[in-house]
């Protein structure tokens, strides 16, 4: 049995804002035993990309797909936890997720009764692509309500933006959540103790739903009617789409980044699997958002049984001019 309700983590942020890149430098730079500490990763798309990414040894990883789990995949996130809360050897629970959740459609979830009692939500951490502040697309409303159920708030990529631009984020957050503290970061270096060593203040005057007896240092369950009829806006009013594309064989490193900028403007984000013509028999990951022409060709260590492919995630996709544009890049027959 388990003498204190297991401490949860929420780490949440529009697409590409650096979720992924923070819990990976957490896990690295942590004093933590991973051996203690689990994570769970939602993505919108059926491949978890990000899951992959985060693989440590002795660390508790299970991923989320095909769905947010703030409507779709909600009882697989009510399910994941209540296993990690029957597990006494699990002492912290990271959840990110994805990039399109609604926070308070999450936090809903996570008080149902049967997490009641169970875990505690220790942090509601969100992470900010300064230079796509406010995000582009029609994300404006989620990454909104993101900020405002926040305790902490990571404005991340300050390498990308001057002094002048960076002071009028910070002005605007303050502006929509005086209570959360802003932390300044670039490609999600952050202090370990900051995010996981429970120093969060009380939230409960600016959280709604939660009690105001939770104590100082962490978020108590909300009290709502777990029904689960839904009748919060949800994330996905703005039709965002996945699309993915395997990949039978290596390809050429500059055709891949041609294809890459040529892709059309409704990708938002793109990711996946890939292997070089240039380094056989090594699988690389790669990470691009917007019309940031930044490839990330990263040797992967957990790579052995993954498939190559690519993720594309936006608004009313263009898939018949992504499918043309990567017809030459040895592609199979496409899972629709």
């Amino acid at each position: 049995m388990r003498a204190q309700p297991l401490p949860l983590l929420v780490l949440t942020g529009f697409l590409g804002s650096g979720k992924t890149s923070t819990l990976g430098h957490w896990l690295t730079h942590t004093a933590l035993p991973l051996k203690r500490t689990a994570v769970i990763i939602n993505d919108f798309g059926a491949v978890n990309v990000d899951a992959t990414l985060l693989a440590r040894r002795q660390l508790e990883l299970r991923s989320i797909t095909g769905g947010c789990v703030c409507c779709q995949s909600f009882e697989d996130l009510v399910a994941q936890v209540a296993a990690l809360a029957d597990n006494p050897e699990i002492d912290l629970v990271w959840i990110e997720t994805s990039g399109l959740a609604d926070p308070e459609e999450v936090l809903d979830h996570l008080s149902t009764p049967e997490l009641h009692d169970r875990t505690v939500i220790r942090r509601m951490i969100m992470v900010i692509d300064g230079s796509d502040f406010p995000c582009s697309w029609r994300g404006r409303a989620v990454q909104e309500e993101q900020i405002r159920y926040a305790d902490l708030i990571l404005l991340n990529k300050t390498d990308r933006i001057d002094e002048k631009a960076r002071l009028q984020i910070e002005s605007t957050l303050q502006e929509i959540n005086p209570a959360a503290q802003i932390v300044i970061t670039r490609h999600g270096e952050v202090e370990p103790g900051l995010l996981s060593g429970g120093t969060a203040t009380n939230q409960a005057s600016h959280v709604p739903h939660v009690h105001t007896e939770a104590c100082q240092h962490e978020h108590g369950h909300h009290d709502h009617d777990h029904e689960h009829d839904h009748k919060h806006h949800h994330a996905h009013d703005h039709a965002a789409s996945t699309l993915f594309l395997p990949l039978t064989g290596p390809v050429e490193r500059v055709a891949f980044e041609r294809f890459l900028a040529a892709l059309p403007k409704s990708v938002f984000r793109a990711k996946g699997f890939v292997h070089l013509v240039e380094s056989p028999g090594q699988l690389h990951t790669f990470q691009q958002v917007r019309d940031q022409q930044e490839l990330l060709l990263l040797p992967l260590e957990n790579g052995a049984e993954i498939a190559p492919g690519l993720v594309f995630i936006g608004p009313n996709l263009d898939e018949p001019g992504i499918r043309e544009l990567a017809s030459s890049l040895l592609l199979s027959p496409v899972i629709g």
